[in-house]
């Protein structure tokens, strides 16, 4: 696993450590606004902020010691007194005052507004979310809880603590798994079966049985069995509705499992990993540069209640199991979730090996001469217009980091059509915009807050203080601005300027290390569904957490490569690798269903606009207009969207009609939000490019409607790239991390760049044996004969 520098753990400590600054890390308790750099950050938000974090106060033991895990999917647990329903996949969950609710939720399909209850006008299947039911009901007889908090925490499985003094029920979850953990400390327990629940027939299946040293009790429904795995010693007792089971002092544990199916071979594995009690949970990574590939290593520390070796049970979702290596890996069969289905395996790990094709800070000039003399006007135009970017929509890091995203990519572009007035102009738009909430000194700020482990951005957007909501989307291109801007000057960008302020932002979204007090570990990843989160307390409805604009995500993932490759940081440079490929990797399922066995059979819409743990939907937070709740997964298009290519052609060449025919019937049917008719054409003809560059230019309007955190010069360049080098191809990949080849379709050519960060000349080597030589900090590019 690949970890970055440590920081000190106390957040006065913060940047201090960070920087080796001891000036700062000696600074006096009472010093507010502490400095990073050439820059300050706040050591908390100012005292007339009214605008702070909800405290999540509902941790107990070592979670105490850690900032707290915003933005995951049992976040819901940590701000209330009993939780709302978590999505572990394929089981739900959900702690009560009455107990540890768990069941295989039941789909259901129609409007929107079974995701948002206020949506209006929505009919169709527009939406599909999987409904927590309690199938089970877990509670200790011996007492009444005074609450439900979270005890302990691996990378993808939590201990749900409910206690009353010393006496406690302890549940074990994890993503994936087929079974839940239960430990009690004294008494018995209570267990309420939901009206579903059935004794199997004794025909098909026994009611019971003695297997691999447990006593196992079998229950039927929605078709599927469970199996209720006792210690020896303990007794049950079962009713019509209710069970109660009661212990031996020695083994005060039990577990149940839901089974793919009710064989012998299945029930004797379920059996044998019964009680092989998951305790921690661990991913790993490698960023092989010389073979451009990640591997990821996945595994499970388990606990032996009975003493009795044993490979725990796991879960394997779609996307694991398409990037399996060694690819062969038994299982015992599958069961359903909103993410397909998940094939069920014993093992204590796993490995996962994805082929990572490049990340470009920025393509090269344009060969046609004509094409580069009206592009230098659009960048005329566009230059001009830089500075009225900003504020346009908001003053928060959200639309603040739009602008800086749009007008970094105009600085690249004109750095490379030898424009280098222009690029030096929209440098210095960049640092001043970028140092003025850096300084501290503005009514725009960052500032820690302890408490949570966090750098707030003030005046927050879109909740994302109250509710630390979408740190990754904003944050993102604040870093992907900063990358650009090391690029051309890195003296800036070091740590003792002001690359410390940009190092918070990296950590408070990517924090690496793990136990923390300062940030949390990977704040928005989700490192077992290989995708981000985007609601800081997951409280939503009984859906879980979400997320919407899954290319933001995979944005703010490249930006952190791009910001490490720049600042000569491998160990983040690796990280960001590994985030966006499997980012990547996931969105390509569960947002766009490429591979086909995802999307439930009733939902026929081209993508899942937003992903929640207990559903997905055709919509957006802020609008039912088509083509924004289309587009909002393709922004912003930069060199990093390229991975739009694994897509299959024929979707991504229908993506377009489909969002121009959805936008005819949502004016036919008299809805308006205002917008025009052609909104965000510029990044619907920019994911046409993709495959289709010629047809890309056909359909875009110059003059048209440009997406607000986009350029028509930027639109320009890249399609315009694209019909000259062709679309990407994906099949050869080079031992550098930035590049990118592209693949003629008419001439068959293959065009090939690269970029070079170092300060030395550099020999890239392309895996079709291409070979380039490139000087320090140059883009090159070659053409095959």
């Amino acid at each position: 696993m690949k970890d970055l520098p440590g920081v000190g753990p106390h957040a006065l400590l913060l940047a201090g450590a960070l920087l080796g600054c001891s000036a700062w890390a000696q600074a006096p308790a009472e010093v507010k606004l502490a400095p990073v750099g050439a820059g300050a950050i706040w050591l908390a938000p100012k005292p007339n902020e009214s605008v702070r974090p909800k405290p999540a106060d509902y941790r107990s033991g070592e979670m105490l010691k850690r900032a707290v895990a915003t933005n995951t999917w049992y976040s819901s647990l940590m701000y209330g007194q009993w939780s709302d329903v978590l999505h572990a996949h394929p089981l739900t969950f959900k702690a009560t005052p009455k107990g540890m609710e768990m069941g295989l939720p039941q789909p259901r399909t129609g409007p929107v507004s079974l995701l948002k209850n206020w949506a209006q006008g929505s009919t169709g299947t527009n939406a599909v979310s999987y409904v927590h039911g309690a199938d089970f009901t877990v509670a200790a007889s011996g007492f009444e809880p005074l609450d439900a908090r979270l005890q302990n925490a691996g990378d993808w499985n939590i201990t749900v603590e409910m206690r009353r003094d010393q006496a406690y029920l302890r549940s074990h979850i994890l993503h994936g798994s087929p079974f839940a953990y239960f430990e009690v400390s004294s008494g018995g327990i209570t267990l309420s079966l939901g009206p579903q629940v059935k004794a199997p027939d004794a025909a098909a299946e026994p009611a019971s049985e003695s297997l691999a040293g447990k006593a196992v009790h079998y229950f039927k429904a929605h078709g599927h069995t469970y199996g209720l795995y006792l210690p020896s010693g303990a007794k049950l007792k079962t009713s019509v509705a209710n069970a109660s089971i009661e212990f031996a002092d020695s083994a005060r544990y039990f577990s149940i499992g839901l089974l793919p199916q009710a064989d012998a071979a299945t029930r004797q594995a379920y059996a044998q990993a019964a009680f092989a009690f998951v305790d921690n949970t661990e991913v790993q990574w490698d960023y092989d540069e010389a073979q451009s590939l990640v591997r990821t290593r996945y595994i499970t520390h388990t606990r032996s209640m009975d003493g009795v070796p044993a490979q725990p049970l796991i879960g394997l979702y779609p996307h694991h199991r398409r990037a399996l290596k060694p690819e062969a890996l038994s299982t015992l069969g599958q069961l359903p979730s909103v993410r397909g289905a998940i094939a069920i395996a014993r093992a204590d790990r796993f490995d996962t090996e994805l082929r990572f094709n490049g990340l470009m800070p920025a393509w090269p000039k344009l060969q046609n001469k004509d094409h580069s003399a009206q592009l230098s006007q659009w960048l005329l135009g566009d230059r001009r217009r830089a500075n009225s970017m900003f504020g346009k929509m908001g003053n928060g890091t959200y639309w603040t980091g739009k602008a800086l995203g749009a007008v970094a990519q105009l600085m690249n572009i004109a750095e490379q059509e030898g424009d280098e007035a222009s690029a030096a102009e929209l440098e210095r738009i960049l640092k001043q915009r970028m140092e003025s909430w850096f300084s501290g000194k503005g009514l725009s700020y960052f500032a820690h807050d302890p408490g949570i482990g966090s750098v707030l951005g003030y005046p927050e957007e879109y909740f994302s203080v109250s509710a630390m909501n979408d740190h990754h989307f904003h944050y993102g291109y604040w870093i992907m601005a900063a990358a650009q801007l090391a690029r051309r000057d890195p003296q800036w960008a070091s740590q003792q300027r002001w690359g410390g302020m940009v190092s918070l932002l990296v950590r408070d979204i990517a924090t690496a290390q793990r136990k923390r007090v300062d940030f949390p570990f990977l704040r928005n990843f989700d490192v077992y569904e290989g995708h981000s989160w985007a609601r800081g307390n997951s409280e939503f409805f009984g859906l879980g957490n979400d997320q919407e604009s899954s290319s933001e995500a995979i944005h703010a993932w490249a930006a952190l490569a791009l910001w490490g490759d720049a600042t000569a940081q491998p160990a983040l440079k690796s990280l960001g690798v590994y985030l966006y490929v499997t980012e990547v990797s996931s969105v390509l399922n569960y947002w766009f269903n490429a591979h086909g066995d995802v999307f439930h059979p009733d939902y026929r819409k081209p993508v899942a606009s937003m992903v929640f743990g207990g559903g997905y939907g055709y919509s957006t937070w802020w609008t039912e207009e088509p083509r924004q709740i289309m587009g909002i997964n393709l922004l912003p298009i930069t060199p990093a969207s390229t991975y739009l290519a694994q897509l299959p052609t024929a979707q991504v060449q229908a993506f377009g009609p489909q969002a121009a025919q959805a936008r005819q019937a949502y004016d036919q049917s008299g809805q308006s939000d205002g917008t025009s008719k052609d909104i965000w054409q510029d990044i619907f003809a920019s994911m046409l490019a993709i495959k289709d560059p010629a047809m890309a230019l056909k359909t875009w309007n110059p003059n048209g409607s440009v997406e607000l955190g986009d350029t028509r010069s930027r639109a320009f360049h890249w399609m315009h790239s694209l019909a000259d080098m062709g679309p990407p191809d994906t099949s050869v990949w080079a031992n550098v991390m930035s590049h990118a080849v592209f693949s003629h379709p008419v001439t068959g050519k293959k065009t090939y760049i690269t970029y070079n960060p170092g300060d030395k000349e550099l020999q890239v080597r392309f895996s079709d044996g291409m070979s380039l030589t490139v000087a320090p900090k140059q883009v090159a590019r070659r053409t095959s004969p």
